[in-house]
């Protein structure tokens, strides 16, 4: 009876190994299955710049251009969903280290007159150092840590502010040169938006591949520990301390990344770019996105960086709009944090695994609590 229920179990593992290893087409079967979000991602992201530029004179939204930002917002909100959606660890000034990279890649290449391509290697590196320097707060927890970060954002906006000697303070830096690499004048090519869209995409696409890969290894497993229970984790053998540090830095890198990718496309950086509103802008791409889910970052930060260019379209497609709509750069913080409130009360899983759960299991992607409350 045992030798029989070996046998079974050996054909089992056999069919299953032979289900994955059936020669290179099963191979690459078993990827495409595997990673088939990303592969779409990859298709909608190589034709996009084809059907978007007919679409952009009458929509009035340079569809290249903006998702030039939601490749650059991506790379920060993934780097953000790692830490507070898999680690649980909160951060309200996100937004700074976002800002030490742009700045970073922005004097090193305007004052030191480094190529672009370096600067943006500086950029994570500093970002890298200043994740260090700072991973002490993560002893706080919960709102003490969030507020903690939030400061941490306060004062990088001031220091930008009043170091003029090194900053420019609010007259900001400019003439900051495009994207290039080694042989390849990227920003200032016959099609810059084209190739600056491709460029950016490439580097997001292979951040998303690799923390999307991390979050199965063994500091994946690590950090839904560390969200789960700290006391659990450690009595598992996590070394609770590291493993956040590690988590915070790997996040920090990917806002210097981003800063400093972004400081080249716009040419032009000034401390009112980095302020609080733009943490809170990270913060509710996570969120609106979904925690814990890396393909969200990709959606929370398409939906916020396009929310602001429809509003300016609208005067187009409707003619007349009320006044505060003209004005919207004025609330924008307010809309933020509005979508922030109504995302955590109505959506707490994000949109990406609300609507996955709606397609899979025909559900509403909706709860409302105080209907639920009502009921009970």
């Amino acid at each position: 009876m045992e030798e029989k229920r070996e046998d079974s179990l050996q054909e089992v593992a056999a069919a299953g190994k032979g289900e994955r290893r059936g020669g290179f087409l099963g191979e690459a079967l078993f990827l495409a299955r595997r990673h088939v979000v990303f592969l779409s991602l990859v298709a909608f992201i190589a034709v996009m710049p084809f059907w978007a530029k007919p679409l952009s004179k009458p929509l009035g939204i340079p569809l290249v251009m903006v998702m030039r930002l939601v490749g650059i917002y991506t790379i920060v909100a993934v780097g953000l969903n790692i830490l507070m959606g898999y680690a649980g660890q909160i951060s309200l000034g996100h937004g700074a280290f976002f800002g030490i990279g742009a700045y970073t890649s922005a004097i090193l290449t305007v004052k030191a007159h480094f190529p672009p391509w370096l600067g943006i290697i500086m950029a994570v590196l500093v970002a890298i150092a200043f994740g260090f320097l700072v991973a002490p707060v993560l002893r706080l927890k919960g709102h003490y840590l969030a507020m903690a970060t939030l400061g941490v954002g306060i004062v990088l906006f001031v220091f930008l502010r009043e170091m003029t000697w090194l900053t420019g303070g609010n007259d900001g830096i400019r003439n900051i040169p495009p994207l290039s690499l080694p042989g390849m004048r990227i920003g200032e090519a016959r099609d810059y938006l084209r190739a600056e869209y491709y460029f950016i995409w490439v580097i997001a696409l292979i951040v998303l591949l690799l923390c999307s890969n991390l979050v199965r290894s063994r500091l994946g497993r690590a950090m839904r520990a560390l969200h789960q229970s700290e006391v659990a984790a450690e009595v598992m053998g996590v070394n609770v301390s590291w493993e956040k540090i590690k988590v915070f830095v790997l996040s920090t890198a990917l806002a210097g990344l981003a800063g400093g990718i972004f400081a080249h496309v716009q040419g032009y950086i000034d401390p009112n770019l980095f302020t609080i509103v733009l943490s809170i802008q990270l913060v509710t791409m996570v969120v609106v996105g979904g925690m814990e889910s890396i393909w969200g970052a990709v959606a929370g930060a398409g939906l916020i960086t396009f929310i602001p260019k429809i509003v300016e379209a609208l005067p187009k497609w409707l003619g007349e709009v009320p006044r505060w709509v003209e004005k919207y750069s004025n609330y924008e913080g307010m809309v933020f944090g509005l979508i922030l409130v109504l995302t955590m009360i109505f959506m707490p899983a994000g949109i990406t695994r609300g609507l996955s759960d709606m397609v899979r299991y025909r559900r509403s992607p909706f709860v409302n609590p105080f209907r639920k409350k009502a009921m009970e």
